[in-house]
């Protein structure tokens, strides 16, 4: 009996702490019905530097556009700074005088001519293996302005002033540059006896081996679009279903979400433990056959070695059996609170349900940020190619005749006239930026982040302002307004672009200095200065500023769900926003917490299932035709990540749903306390949950009335 009093004891502790008020509560206001129409502009002064600050994005895309030159990343430039392809219309590949001088050659100087030895244009790379002194005149390959030699003398005094190639090397272009074949076939030394230089395949290996995995990486991306292009329309079919799968889930929620809900979580751990013993008896099946290949992390072109190796299976049934503890240890804290969780997600379906167009809405934010990226990166790629080009002398023999030195500045226009007897060369080596183009790129940087997280708040405050109107129709669906959607997007644009500009300008600050904090890391690291003191307040900051950005944003999105419904400004909203949820505290940490993590599982359950039908369907296509693809993996992968990002793109309309009807049934409890004067809006499902009713008869506008437990007649 002391049991049970102490029990009802600590409940009504709990109520009272649940129903704890920190602030002021929102009176009762019986002329609100959701969103307010009577507006006017909020955070002008905002929206002037936002629509400044776009203007100025677009000056600094036309001086890019204009002084940058794209055709330098795209193409490759001979040691004058002439774009082959471009400058020479008919000589589009690059050759190399002396590969062996690019022992640091790697992958970064694709696009910087930075390898010191003479490069020029040629109309097609060279065929064959062969000596400078022993090829034919018209078949020698010089540079610009120089005459073919006639005689062996002039054709000796040519390579040995390195105006023409000391030695060639049958070749393929990779982006345009002339790199050779069959290294390991070149057993022959290939020698310039004016220097006795051999070159062999070793030494032209050990010159390019850091651009032999831009060899691998082109073999096997071409392979993956190949197998692409074989199968893109099962792919198709697989987004398409997920598509399908996601919007079905969705929708049925509203009749059976307690169901829905405990059968995606036994489904979804159902899906871990079968990949848990998918990847245990593979490994098993490798281990007990000796056939397993050694695992070694690396790229490779051969991707079956990653399958083929029991290491990768056993990894993977780790990760796997790691994931169903943490989801098991979650379920076990939260289960209790899993039933209100529910019945938010089924509140969530059937505002969803009753405005479909929410659902598709998504796409349009999603094209503007696509839109906003190419330009982003084309704007970026002009601005890193706005320079002018630096030449320096390379190959200065000892005891020059002219007293050159290397690494001098020089004119590669007039240099071979003004130093016609020297072996010296005259190289690019980069371009110099000018004085503005960092402020240029930060910039452009910054407003990229500004207006990605505009983008981001403008799909949050209109689908907010829709679902508000659904949870604030007290007699549904006939009070819920027309076109819920775009007028919500007209009021969002029409009133709050400042409003939004200001809570997406917090967002962007943070982000831009955790990229600094990112750079500055960086930097440190590339000039070895990255101690463990240095390290680990790096970290800290870096970790503190992560942690500033995820509750910002939390707090963003329910002013935005404020702004959508009151129309108060960007601070005022914040403000009312954050003392609604301190004041819910309790209620806020129940429903968030466990609805993100009944959404993720959502998502996982989709996913898994689509995941799981590709790698049975793409095995079965390779089974019946062992041709048809390179690599079977590819396209289940593909498929995955197609399908989890329309369930992503699906689950977020769902998430916003569910905080928007949250803070609408905390307003909800606040303002009204379920008389005849002030009915409460939330369905009958959350007011049994909550213990609360509608007393007695409420009048509606259309002169209906509840029954005595004050149901509307179309809540469900």
């Amino acid at each position: 009996m002391a049991d049970t009093v102490e029990g009802k004891q600590a409940k009504a502790e709990s109520l009272q702490l649940l129903n704890k008020v920190d602030g002021k509560k929102r009176s009762h206001d019986p002329a609100f019905k959701g969103p307010i129409e009577d507006r006017s502009c909020t955070d002008i002064i905002c929206c002037i530097l936002f629509v400044a600050y776009i203007i100025g994005m677009v000056v600094v895309g036309i001086i890019a556009f204009i002084e940058g030159d794209l055709d330098r990343l795209l193409l490759p430039t001979d040691s004058q700074g002439k774009v082959c392809g471009k400058d020479y219309p008919n000589q589009k590949y690059l050759v190399f005088f002396d590969l062996t001088k690019c022992i640091k050659f790697d992958i970064s100087q694709l696009s910087s001519p930075s390898c010191p030895t003479p490069q020029v244009c040629v109309s097609k790379c060279p065929t064959k293996n062969e000596a400078g002194i022993t090829v034919s005149y018209e078949n020698m390959i010089c540079k610009p302005g120089i005459a073919k030699p006639n005689t062996t003398s002039e054709r000796t005094t040519l390579i040995k002033e390195s105006k023409c190639a000391p030695y060639y090397l049958a070749s393929a272009p990779v982006l345009y540059r002339c790199i050779p074949t069959g290294l390991g076939g070149l057993n022959k030394h290939v020698t310039n006896s004016q220097s006795n230089a051999n070159v062999t395949g070793t030494s032209i290996y050990e010159a390019i081996k850091n651009l032999k995995i831009v060899l691998d990486a082109q073999n096997v991306g071409m392979k993956i679009i190949d197998d692409v292009k074989a199968v893109w329309y099962w792919i198709l079919v697989g987004f398409i279903l997920a598509m399908v799968l996601a919007l079905i889930y969705i929708v049925i929620t509203r009749w059976i979400a307690g169901p829905l809900i405990w059968f995606t979580i036994l489904a979804v751990i159902a899906l871990i433990i079968f990949g848990m013993y998918w990847c245990f008896s593979k490994f098993k099946m490798l281990n007990d056959s000796g056939e397993s290949k050694p695992f070694e992390l690396k790229f490779t072109v051969d991707l079956s070695t990653y399958k083929d190796s029991k290491e990768t299976w056993l990894a993977l049934g780790i990760l796997l059996s790691i994931m169903l503890v943490i989801i098991l240890l979650i379920l076990l804290v939260m289960c209790s609170r899993i039933k209100i969780a529910v019945e938010m997600i089924s509140e969530a379906s059937k505002a969803l349900s009753s405005m479909l167009s929410t659902l598709f809405f998504p796409l349009i934010p999603w094209l503007m940020q696509l839109i906003l990226f190419v330009w982003f990166i084309a704007v970026l790629l002009y601005l890193s190619t706005n320079g002018k080009p630096q030449y320096e002398t390379v190959d200065v023999p000892e005891n020059d005749i002219y007293n050159l030195t290397n690494s001098a500045d020089c004119n590669a226009k007039t240099f071979d006239s003004m130093y016609p007897n020297t072996s010296a060369s005259c190289i690019l080596i980069g371009y110099k930026e000018n004085k503005y183009l960092l402020r240029m790129q930060v910039y452009h940087f910054f407003g990229w982040l500004w207006i990605m997280n505009f983008i981001i708040a403008l799909g949050q405050c209109v689908l907010a302002g829709a679902f508000a109107s659904w949870y604030f129709a007290f007699d549904k669906p006939e009070d819920i307004p027309t076109l819920p959607v775009l007028s919500s997007f007209w009021r969002t644009i029409r009133y709050h672009t400042g409003s939004l500009a200001f809570g997406a300008a917090i967002i962007a600050i943070v982000q831009m200095i955790r990229a600094v904090l990112e750079y500055i890391d960086r930097k440190l690291k590339e000039y070895g200065q990255d101690n463990k003191a240095v390290k680990f307040i790096l970290c800290c900051c870096k970790c503190c500023f992560w942690c500033l950005e995820k509750c910002l944003r939390f707090l963003n999105k329910n002013a935005y769900i404020v702004i959508a419904i009151y129309g108060k400004n960007f601070c005022s909203s914040a403000k009312d926003a954050f003392q609604l949820l301190l004041r819910n505290v309790l209620r806020v940490a129940a429903v968030n917490s466990v609805t993100s993590f009944l959404l993720f599982l959502g998502k996982v359950f989709v996913t898994g299932i689509i995941g799981v039908a590709s790698y049975f369907w793409f095995r079965k296509v390779n089974e019946d035709d062992p041709t048809s693809l390179n690599y079977d993996v590819v396209p289940v992968i593909i498929t995955i990540i197609f399908a989890y990002v329309v369930t992503v793109l699906f689950f977020d309309v769902y998430d916003m749903c569910i905080d928007t009807i949250f803070l609408c049934f905390l307003e909800d409890i606040e303002r009204n306390n379920g008389s005849v004067e002030k009915p409460y809006y939330m369905s009958d499902s959350l007011k049994k949950i909550l213990q609360k009713q509608n007393r007695g008869s409420v009048e509606r506008v259309d002169g209906a009335s509840d029954d005595a437990a004050g149901k509307p007649k179309s809540d469900e």
